[in-house]
């Protein structure tokens, strides 16, 4: 074998060996080493992330600042600024706000805002708002727009409101423009609305009232617009005032026609309407002849006369049918009602002349005149003294605010007769000045506890009047009848208490002052001289030198303490404490 060949066969096997190597010593420098393994580990390791913060809710001040600057909020935020801001925001934005709130998703019931709003006592921010909504002016809406007018005071406003309701269809429902137009005091609006359909044609019902009110107001040019716009049918409902509104408009044959379906009077009216042309003489006769034939109720005659304008002869009449007959008498009781509360000057001179001679007829004449005359006629009365007449006297002194009558009047009244409840009352009721009323309380007390209508603190007013009198026996009497029902009256045990001293010395006084210590402050003035008053000087002394402390430099605490130390025995001590 020569050296070629074998060479040949040793390359051969090295090619192999070479490639292996080669691939061992890459592999080699591939694997990771043990700090490349560790930090893959670290990598590999799961840490969980630290919790995000939770912020708290953004406050009602952030929100509304967040809103002015444009800034989006969510629909829960918008929703709670909203509801935050009816009592403080302005009408102008709080609309804004709902606009928003809608756009966003949300509800936003405008009537609710709207009495949300009102209920702050903001009517001026709830127009403004309702004038910034989309439905704003909507018919649902309407009335409360008219009454947030109203309660602005701007019945200009409202009027406007209705002046163009009235004429606009849809704009307002048919029954809130009628509640409106009454509220307003100008119904003849709802007769525009009918005459535009924009409510349903006015009821028989509806006629009538506005007849009445077109009749009351003067209004006759809207009548016929009420029977156009509604019915004439409503004159059968009132014959009297359709035949007052036809013979006006001097339609006889109609007014005529409407007299016979009075309910009674038919008669006399159709004479009336016949009358009607202006005749005074003659119409004047006819009534007078009617009276003198004694066929018909002289009363109800002249009332005809009264209602013609025969007023003399009306009262005449009357007075001949009621002379010597008491104001029981039908044609007495027409004349008075005749006559009115408010006669006239002659009317009220006969009136007073019957009561001069005819007791029967005071009541009459005291209803009818005025409070000073009628109690100057009282007080000139024989019986101006008897109860019934001075009760009288007082309630026409009250009537007249006159005091001095009614001192007068009380001074008799309560001289020690029996009065009831109600003359007690009565009396009580007399105009007194602040004086007068102190004065007289301790006899009003002592009325009512001899008509057993006492009230508790009646024994006090005649306790305090009794020792004002110098009388301390009777405000002894008075205050243990008060006691009784009150014992832990500090006023009254305390004026017990010196009562009792004035008539029995301090001994008599101490048991008072004994009952009185425990309702007094455990740290007061009050009690600190009682405890002296009650010879327990040191407990006295203990109290005052705690006020003291509570009131530095108060001098009259300084004094009584003072004395309450020279009264001791320690009149060295009362010097430091009064030193200046």
């Amino acid at each position: 074998m020569n050296i070629t060949m074998i060479r040949g066969q040793k390359m051969a096997y090295m090619g192999p060996l070479l490639g292996g190597g080669l691939l061992l010593a890459g592999t080699a420098l591939l694997l990771p080493n043990r700090g490349q393994i560790a930090d893959a580990i670290r990598r590999a390791t799961f840490v969980a992330p630290a919790p995000a913060a939770v912020l708290p809710p953004a406050t009602t001040a952030e929100l509304m600042q967040r809103f002015t600057q444009g800034k989006p909020l969510t629909e829960p935020d918008l929703r709670h600024l909203l509801a935050a801001s009816t009592s403080t925001a302005s009408g102008p934005l709080l609309s804004r706000m709902a606009n928003q709130l809608e756009r966003s998703g949300g509800q936003a019931a405008t009537d609710r805002i709207t009495y949300d709003i009102l209920a702050s006592g903001r009517s001026d921010a709830a127009l403004a708002f309702l004038d910034g909504r989309p439905d704003g002016r909507s018919s649902p809406l309407w009335r409360l727009r008219f009454e947030l007018y109203r309660k602005l005071g701007d019945d200009q406003g409202a009027i406007d409101l209705l002046r163009a309701a009235v004429v606009t269809k849809g704009s307002a429902p048919s029954r809130d423009i009628a509640e409106a137009a009454y509220a307003l005091a100008r119904p003849d609006m709802l007769i525009t609305a009918a005459e535009h359909g924009i409510v349903p044609p006015l009821t028989r019902t509806q006629s009538l009232d506005l007849a009445s009110w077109a009749n009351g107001e003067k209004r006759y040019e809207l009548i016929g617009r009420i029977d156009r716009a509604g019915t004439r049918a409503w004159r059968g409902d009132n014959p009297w005032l359709a035949m007052t509104l036809a013979q006006r408009a001097g339609d006889t044959a109609s007014a005529l026609r409407y007299a016979a379906l009075l309910p009674s009077g038919s008669d006399a009216a159709r004479e009336s309407i016949l009358i009607a042309s202006g005749d005074r003489g003659a119409m004047r006769r006819l009534l007078l002849e009617r009276a003198a034939t004694g066929r018909e109720d002289r009363a109800a005659v002249a009332q005809q006369l009264l209602e013609k304008g025969f007023r003399p002869d009306a009262i005449a009449l009357l007075r001949q049918q009621s002379a010597g007959r008491a104001t029981g008498d039908p044609a007495a009781n027409r004349m008075l009602y005749l006559m009115g509360p408010r006669p006239s000057a002659q009317d009220l001179a006969w009136l007073r002349a019957r009561a001069v001679g005819d007791p029967r007829w005071i009541p009459a004449y005291l209803d009818r005149e005025q409070p000073a005359r009628a109690l100057a006629f009282l007080e000139g009365r024989s019986n101006a003294t008897d109860t019934a007449i001075l009760l009288d006297r007082i309630r026409f002194a009250s009537a007249a605010h006159d005091e001095d009558a009614a001192r007068r009047a009380l001074d008799l009244l309560l001289d020690g007769r029996s009065l009831d409840a109600p003359a007690i009352k009565s009396a009580a009721s007399a105009p007194m000045s602040a004086a007068m009323a102190s004065r007289y309380a301790p006899r009003l007390a002592q009325a009512r506890i001899r008509a057993g209508q006492a009230r508790p603190d009646d024994h006090m007013t005649i306790a305090w009047s009794a020792w004002d009198r110098g009388d301390a026996a009777g405000a002894a009497e008075q205050l243990s009848a008060y006691l009784r029902e009150r014992p832990d009256d500090r006023a009254a045990l305390r004026l017990m208490a010196t009562a009792k001293a004035k008539l029995g010395g301090p001994s008599s006084e101490k048991p008072w002052l004994a009952r009185l210590l425990p309702l007094t402050p455990a740290i007061s003035r009050e009690r600190a001289e009682l405890l002296a008053k009650l010879g327990r000087t040191s407990e006295a002394i203990a109290l005052f030198e705690a006020l003291r402390q509570q009131s530095p430099g108060d001098r009259q605490l300084d004094i009584q303490y003072a004395r309450l130390l020279i009264a001791a025995g320690d009149p060295g001590k009362a010097r430091k404490v009064l030193r200046p």
